[in-house]
């Protein structure tokens, strides 16, 4: 019975093929040597800035916010995110001035910065919040004496680009150098 096996037409090509797979997963193919993998453990600060100016007028929840790393950060004394990579975050919430003084409002956070390899890395950041000036109290006193104070209008808040913002790696992430 084995003998029979072991001379059918399906024996010989699937031992070639299982020769040539065996071969040639033991190369290294050519752009992987030379490549060191780094861990950026989990808690690692990155210093950001925003770099543009966002308006509690024009944001609304869920708008990306690009920020960019102020310095580099390394591990292991090599460089893993490069000051001047790209980062993104978003608009928690926003509220925009309104009738009776209320001001304006808004919260964002970042969400992830890009490493030296392109690979996305997570963070997480105490959220960026800035209000507007309040004018509830002028607006009550004007509708007690004349009907009209509702009609004044808080203020909106900007937050200008170059405004920092410290986060740092949700989870360890290894990337390649």
């Amino acid at each position: 019975m084995i003998c029979k096996i072991l001379k059918s037409a399906f024996v010989k090509p699937t031992a070639i093929l299982m020769a040539t797979a065996t071969l040639l997963m033991s190369f290294t193919f050519p752009g992987n040597e030379g490549k060191t993998i780094v861990k950026i453990k989990a808690g690692t600060p990155i210093a950001l800035e925003l770099t543009d100016n966002i308006s509690s007028s024009t944001a609304h929840e869920g708008q990306v916010v690009n920020f960019k790393v102020k310095t580099d950060v390394k591990q292991d004394g090599k460089v893993v995110i490069a000051a001047g990579a790209t980062a993104m975050g978003q608009v928690v919430s926003s509220r925009s001035k309104s009738l009776m003084g209320i001001a304006g409002e808004l919260e964002i956070v970042v969400k992830q910065v890009t490493a030296v390899d392109g690979s996305v890395v997570n963070v997480s950041s105490s959220s960026m919040n800035a209000e507007g000036n309040s004018r509830m109290a002028g607006a009550i006193v004007l509708t007690v004496f004349c009907l009209f104070g509702f009609l004044i209008h808080g203020k909106d808040v900007t937050i200008a680009a170059g405004t920092p913002i410290s986060a740092t790696v949700s989870s360890t992430t290894e990337i390649e150098l």
